[in-house]
């Protein structure tokens, strides 16, 4: 386990929040559609001329969009697994703490978002209690 792997756990689920968001948006706002006026002419004498009113989008602009959405679509898959994994790695660790302070701490700090100095506050401890049980635990774990 490392800090770099807590901290992005703390992020992620803002970030698959946000790409929600962007591709909710592109599903609600399709390309413009651009709308003309075509002259043309019956098919048949007496030749009429005649408007027709075509609207679309370009082939280029629809296509730009929806390869947008389909990435974003597989972005958000990727990171939901990866959210999945980081949770379980987490919480694999989280078990191995068997003090039920050192516990919290990792609780308050990489899930809660609270800094050392509130988990500190809150436990009734110092900053750098917080700081050297955290320290001690990565430590342990890099070594095993």
């Amino acid at each position: 386990m490392t800090k770099e792997l807590l901290n992005n756990y703390r992020y992620l689920d803002e970030i698959i929040r946000k790409d929600e968001e962007k591709l909710q948006y592109y599903k609600d706002n399709p390309p413009s559609a651009y709308v003309g006026k075509v002259q043309s002419s019956n098919k048949e004498f007496p030749y009429q001329r005649t408007s027709i009113e075509v609207s679309g989008c370009e082939v280029k602009d629809r296509r730009s969009w929806k390869e947008k959405q389909y990435e974003l679509i597989t972005k958000l898959h990727n990171e939901r697994a990866e959210f999945e994994q980081m949770k379980l790695e987490i919480d694999i660790f989280l078990t191995k703490i068997f003090d039920g302070r050192d516990r919290l701490i990792f609780e308050y700090l990489y899930r809660d978002g609270m800094t050392q100095q509130e988990v500190a506050d809150k436990l009734f401890v110092d900053r750098s209690t917080v700081s050297k049980v955290v320290n001690r635990y990565l430590e342990e774990s890099v070594v095993s």
